[in-house]
């Protein structure tokens, strides 16, 4: 979906759905550190596309967390591919791409400004 390897959303909507199905999931995530994540920035300009997953690294378990319209919300375990390119968004003027903790952080080292902010049209929220 998306053109991301390997993301194949289930979306569920309320609390108790997301943990009927994802809480044994997301509390074996407690006392783990968050070693780094990856989410889908724009290589033209470095905003942030909030319609695409995020995906959080915990030693040695990938999370991956997409919200959809107003009240969907899918959690994913380690099945996206985050050094694959995204595909078939040839249609936008704009490419998507993977960054990660490491990148983001060195850009926000060498930047004056937020990398989730920039001139022109923005694809964050915030």
């Amino acid at each position: 979906m998306m053109g991301i390897s390997g993301f194949e959303p289930t979306f569920l909507v309320g609390l108790e759905a997301v943990r009927e199905e994802h809480g044994p999931g997301l509390a074996a995530l407690g006392g783990r550190r968050l070693t780094g994540f990856a989410l889908v920035r724009f290589v033209e300009d470095g905003d942030w596309f909030a319609d695409c997953p995020v995906v959080l690294h915990f030693d040695g378990i990938q999370a991956e967390i997409c919200h959809w319209k107003f009240d969907e919300l899918s959690i994913g375990w380690n099945t996206i591919d985050t050094t694959a390119a995204i595909s078939g968004w040839e249609y936008l003027q704009q490419t998507p791409a993977w960054s990660d903790s490491a990148s983001i952080r060195s850009l926000t080292r060498n930047s004056a400004r937020s990398p989730c902010s920039s001139g022109g049209h923005h694809h964050v929220m915030t």
